[in-house]
C-alpha cells in the first residue's frame, strides 16, 4: 500500500522539477533577450553626435574639439532647458490645474 503511494509521490516530485526547469528557462531566455535589447538601445547614438561627427569637413584637432565642444554645450543647454520646463509644469502648471488658482 506505500509503493503507489510513493510512486505518486516520485512523480509528483519529477512534475515539480520539470515544471521548476521549464519556469527557471523561460526567466533565462527572456531575460537574455531583454538584456540584449537594453545594451543594443545603449550603444544607439541618440545624440546625432556621430553623424555630426561624419559631417564634419576635415579640421585640426583644436578646431575638432570646439565643434564638439559646441555641440556638447549646446545639448547640455538643452536638456538644461527641458528640465526647467518639467519643473514649471510640475511646480505651477499641476497646481493650477487641480485648484484654478496659484
Amino acid at each position: 500500500m506505500t509503493k503507489p503511494s510513493r510512486k505518486r509521490n516520485q512523480r509528483a516530485m519529477r512534475n515539480l522539477q520539470s515544471a521548476g526547469w521549464e519556469a527557471a528557462k523561460f526567466t533565462g531566455d527572456t531575460t537574455s533577450k531583454a538584456i540584449v535589447g537594453l545594451s543594443r538601445w545603449v550603444v544607439t547614438d541618440h545624440t546625432g553626435m556621430g553623424r555630426a561627427l561624419d559631417n564634419m569637413p576635415k579640421m585640426g584637432f583644436v578646431d575638432s574639439a570646439k565643434y564638439m565642444l559646441k555641440h556638447f554645450l549646446i545639448a547640455v543647454f538643452g536638456t538644461l532647458l527641458g528640465g526647467a520646463l518639467i519643473f514649471l509644469l510640475i511646480a505651477y502648471g499641476i497646481p493650477l490645474l487641480i485648484m484654478g488658482h496659484l
